[in-house]
């Protein structure tokens, strides 16, 4: 009984799973699939990934993915869905419903051509690529009946089961910026800081910290949302632009004397430096401030993002790899400070 989140190994991505058992049954959420290694490794993909073996645990049980969320784009979050879609006995028959803002949706909405590159590809042994992966993927989606939402915008909300879903991006002017044609991959230093900061001492950062804006249009996209359950709520913010979530927070009243209370915030893109601002954690109150990569790509998380949460809030920041922690304080500073960092669990229940 009750409600569980499972942060799974996802090398440098994301892959989420948000469970409720009751009495009527269990409702799965799954939120991204990290890389394709998520869900098969190794030569020929014998061995299975963290997602694999959930979706092996939900098919014993005889459950199904209620909903599966695909937040943007990026191949670190959608790379492990779609193997999971090509694999036989996988999604293709777990899945019930999917929100995907994918290119022909958006290009719907603005009543604009169509834009046939960006849809994605499903194939048996594709190479890794952001949007280019034979089958469309909307193809296999309409064939195996699976509930296709529209277009997922800010101030939506949505039931799912019994959750609650408060989408809070993107937003029109984000979804506008993709029609275009999508690169086979993002550009990560367009995105993302050249090397790791762990040098620099918190001090340091707090004496001179200015936030700047992460300019990507595919991470501007990504799909964020808080989630309610059994009077518990959490917030889901994949990669989104931390303006637009401030901004779409303030508009349901929460403010630096309103906060909204919350049991786990999933950092946004990784611990990225241009996602999360002082001014976005003024606006919440939350136990547990998770932090989703193993730390092998682009330098993330940020130290400049560790210590804005040490400054701004009294909650937890945790990881799913517990590598990660090692390298963010210097030695003078764990002490002070190391208590304030953990490593998840198998599961987070409430």
């Amino acid at each position: 009984m009750g409600v569980s989140v499972k942060v799974l190994e996802a090398n440098h991505g994301d892959c989420i799973l948000v469970s409720q058992d009751s009495d009527s049954g269990s409702v799965n959420i799954l939120i991204d699939g990290g890389t394709s290694t998520t869900f098969k490794y190794g030569a020929r993909h014998r061995y299975k990934g963290a997602l694999c073996q959930v979706l092996d645990v939900l098919k014993s049980k005889g459950q199904k993915i209620d909903l599966a969320v695909l937040t943007h784009i990026d191949d670190d979050h959608i790379d492990g869905l779609i193997k999971a879609f090509e694999a036989p006995g996988y999604l293709s028959e777990l899945v019930e419903s999917i929100w995907f803002n994918s290119s022909r949706l958006i290009t719907q909405h603005f009543q604009v051509p169509e834009i046939p590159e960006n849809n994605i590809l499903l194939t048996d042994d594709s190479p890794q690529t952001s949007v280019r992966q034979g089958k469309e993927l909307e193809t296999l989606i309409s064939d195996i009946g699976c509930n296709r939402a529209p277009l997922i915008m800010a101030g939506q909300v949505h039931t799912v089961g019994p959750f609650k879903m408060t989408i809070l991006s993107p937003g029109r002017a984000q979804l506008e910026r993709l029609l275009h044609k999508w690169p086979y991959e993002v550009e990560p230093g367009l995105t993302t800081a050249h090397g790791n900061d762990y040098h620099l001492s918190l001090e340091d950062i707090w004496t001179q910290d200015e936030f700047e804006s992460d300019p990507s249009v595919y991470n501007g996209s990504s799909i964020a949302f808080c989630l309610e359950v059994e009077n518990t709520k959490m917030l889901f913010l994949g990669d989104a632009h931390d303006q637009v979530v401030v901004e779409n927070l303030r508009k349901l009243g929460f403010t630096e004397t309103n906060k909204l209370n919350v049991e786990i915030v999933k950092i946004s893109h990784h611990g990225s430096q241009f996602n999360t601002s002082s001014n976005f954690l003024s606006l919440i109150q939350a136990s547990r401030y998770v932090i989703s990569t193993n730390g092998s790509r682009h330098g993330l998380p940020n130290k400049r993002t560790i210590a804005r949460i040490i400054k701004e809030t009294d909650g937890q920041i945790c990881f799913n790899y517990d590598n990660v922690i090692e390298q963010l304080l210097l030695e003078d500073e764990t002490e002070k400070y190391a208590s304030r960092l953990e490593v998840l669990g198998e599961e987070i229940q409430f």
